[in-house]
């Protein structure tokens, strides 16, 4: 039998078949975006519908995020503020949830975790049953009779005050974020009264070991030597902070809650938390001979140990760990503080590369146009629309795809056959032509391409390094053009990976992007598709076109399955190019600063021609379609950011060539003593100053996919010097 289906996920996936091993799971497929999860585990659904499916609407991923946390969600915690506020205008009292109106001050959470704790035992208990309740690390047992005596705290809304009566506080809100248990089933707590009663001194008794027995993790945050004159005369150490602030968020609200109940307590949990217990010594250590003379006597060595650090230190180097240094401290291996700017960066009087907050992510992080899956999810809505319409077979011949027939390379799919009817026997135009109405056309045949069956962006990466140089030639920028052959020719000789790459991302982009570009495919019934590894050679045996004359749906379909998984490829390469672009930085490399500086172009010309197709989406006639709940606005917007983090990162490194524009025509050239191939590259992409104070103000054409050009990398091309002769 198979595993119980989980109803949060089976509301936002499509459950598949059962996996071959011993796992008892299901592959899934997001229902909003097609992401396809073969081994289907939970914690990988979970983080998509929480953190990466682009296609969820907020409000559904802010009701799964709480139901995932087993809290109430945020409508059902409206329906309970006006079911109060209707309450308190009617004059009567509502018997609401305990989370709902318990305040938790006092004594409250103490008796609440040690009832949680005696609740999690289903065998029922008697009146002198006791259990335990652990806190700090240590367990105690606790008296559940002397609990419901004394453990019981204020009734909701009211406070002690300093001369003991009952004061009317403030409402606090029903968040149960620091605790750690699921108090809406909880029963309300009845008022009582703190006044001495004969269990009082057992009770403190009991509160004593529970105060004693978790202060004995307290000196880990405390220094390692103890100096009686640090301690102030509360018992705290000067100029530190309370040692509670060391535990857990549960734990600290538990001792808040003895410390209020019983001021008593506070002195001996303090005691316990100035003088630390002895440190395990280390073993490796060398006992020190004695001398009994002056002179030159050797002495054993003593290993170097790193001193503990304070708590305040412990404290504030977690919170940097958890936001993590800016990118200005990673990048000179410098001390980051918290603050934004961090210390280090607000300490340089004249700085000319930072002046506005820290930046803590990375820059990969900083660009979600590739992860935003926008023809996926096209193509998913489309392909599931067909199917719902169509029944599918596997094809017994291939499908075959390229972009220049003279390339002599296509790239071969396995396909998928179904018959549409051409006319429906409801089509108002046929009405009245008698009953035969349904038989006037012959049903079409459509095809799709079958992603089960194939690794479709595997075919398409050896596609597109196949016939990247036909891209390259026959790219239309007098700027681009000379750029992409020169790096492919430097990744040829250098063996440069990361510059492989962007050029694989660029010619991605460039399929993606450009309208210009079109898809050739064909229908081949006489071969079957070929491996992997293998692209196709033309033959003209049998091989039918498909274009948007002779079957308009099939190559609308084949079309947006390509776009769809050219961008899940374009998305793997760009993580990897700026994650390794940041690395190269980072490390100050010495050698291939040049092919670091085109890495940087290509990569800023995808990001112009991308944020180009996003801003396009936002014509009124598109929107019907967009799939994504964010709208195109906020990712074409993304582009600036970026490349303002690059240019700086690349200014610190001084990798933008120095050039300057010439007194004869203003081209720019490279200054004397540049990189050789540097300076050919100037002279290949002939541009002035004023071309890139043009371009950097750039205005948007629907029509034409690179009127975003070198609207972002110019930057990194101002001349630097005067001109020269």
């Amino acid at each position: 039998m198979g595993r119980k289906p989980n109803q949060l996920i089976l509301e936002f996936f499509i459950r598949g078949q059962k996996l071959e091993d011993a796992s008892n799971r299901y592959q899934h497929t997001c229902k909003a975006c097609g992401e396809k999860f073969p081994k289907g585990r939970i914690d990988s659904l979970t983080n998509h519908l929480v953190k990466k499916c682009q296609a969820i609407p907020l409000r559904d991923r802010q009701r799964v995020l709480l139901r995932l946390h087993e809290l109430p969600d945020l409508a059902d915690g409206d329906q309970k503020d006006a079911a109060l506020a209707a309450a308190g205008k009617g004059g009567k009292p509502l018997d609401l949830p305990y989370t709902t109106r318990q305040n938790f001050d006092g004594l409250n959470v103490l008796a609440e975790a040690s009832r949680q704790v005696g609740a999690s035992d289903h065998t029922k208990r008697g009146p002198a049953y006791t259990h335990s309740v652990t806190v700090g690390g240590k367990t105690v047992i606790v008296d559940p009779a002397l609990e419901a005596e004394g453990f019981q705290g204020h009734a909701p809304g009211d406070h002690m005050d300093e001369d003991g009566t009952h004061g009317s506080g403030t409402p606090q809100p029903s968040s149960l974020a620091g605790i750690d248990h699921h108090a809406s089933a909880s029963p309300p707590l009845a008022d009582a009264s703190l006044t001495p009663d004969p269990t009082s001194n057992v009770r403190q008794s009991q509160l004593s070991m529970i105060a004693a027995s978790a202060s004995e993790m307290v000196p880990h945050g405390m220094p390692l030597e103890h100096d009686p004159t640090a301690i102030g005369p509360d018992g705290l150490p000067k100029g530190g902070t309370p040692w509670g602030q060391q535990l857990s968020s549960h734990e600290q609200l538990l001792f808040d809650s003895l410390q209020e109940h019983d001021p008593s307590l506070t002195a001996a949990t303090q005691r316990a938390a100035a003088f630390p217990r002895p440190i395990a010594m280390n073993p490796n250590s060398q006992a020190k001979g004695f001398v009994n003379e002056f002179g030159n006597s050797t002495k054993p060595s003593k290993p170097k140990v790193r001193g503990r650090f304070s708590a305040a230190r412990r404290r504030e180097v977690q919170e940097v760990r958890k936001r993590g240094a800016c990118i200005r401290c990673r990048m000179l291996k410098k001390p980051c503080s918290g603050d934004s700017p961090c210390t280090t960066c607000a300490s340089v009087e004249s700085a000319r590369l930072w002046k506005h907050p820290c930046i803590r992510t990375r820059i990969a992080d900083e660009f979600e146009l590739y992860n935003a899956n926008l023809h996926a999810t096209l193509a998913y809505h489309d392909v599931s629309g067909m199917r719902n319409q169509v029944k599918f077979e596997h094809y017994a011949g291939r499908i075959e795809v390229t972009h220049f027939e003279e390339s002599l390379v296509f790239v071969t799919f396995t396909g998928l056959q179904g018959q549409k009817p051409s006319v429906s026997a409801l089509d108002p135009q046929l009405q009245g032509l008698g009953d035969d109405a349904q038989f006037q056309a012959p049903p079409h045949e459509i095809y799709l391409l079958d992603s089960d069956a194939d690794d479709l962006p595997g075919k398409l990466e050896m596609y597109i390094k196949k016939t990247a140089p036909f891209f390259y030639e026959r790219e239309s920028s007098e700027f681009m053009r000379p750029t992409l052959l020169k790096a492919a020719e430097l990744s040829q000789q250098k063996k440069d990976i990361l510059l492989e790459r962007v050029l694989e991302l660029w010619v991605a982009t460039h399929v993606l992007v450009d309208s210009e570009l079109r898809w050739k495919t064909y229908i081949n019934p006489t071969l079957p598709p070929t491996s992997m590894h293998t692209l196709a050679q033309p033959t003209d045996d049998g091989r039918i076109p498909v274009d948007e004359i002779t079957n308009p749906e099939t190559y609308g379909l084949l079309c947006s399955q390509l776009r769809a998984a050219t961008e899940k490829r374009a998305s793997q390469l760009s993580k990897s190019v700026m994650n390794d672009l940041e690395r190269r930085l980072l490390q100050r490399q010495q050698s291939g600063w040049f092919e670091t500086f085109l890495v940087a172009i290509i990569l800023l010309n995808c990001v112009e021609r991308t944020c180009w197709l996003f801003r396009s989406w936002e014509h009124e006639n598109f929107a019907p379609r967009w799939p994504l709940d964010k709208r195109p606005p906020y990712y074409a917007n993304q582009g600036e950011r970026f490349s303002d983090i690059l240019h700086m990162l690349l200014k610190m490194r001084s990798l933008p060539p120095k050039a300057t524009p010439s007194l004869e025509n203003g081209i720019l050239k490279a200054i004397e003593g540049s990189d050789e191939n540097a300076t050919q590259w100037f002279e290949t992409i002939k541009i002035t100053p004023q071309f890139l104070e043009q371009r950097q103000t750039a205005d948007f054409d629907p029509t034409d996919s690179r009127s975003f050009d070198l609207r972002y990398g110019s930057k990194l091309l101002y001349p630097t010097q005067t001109p020269i002769a």
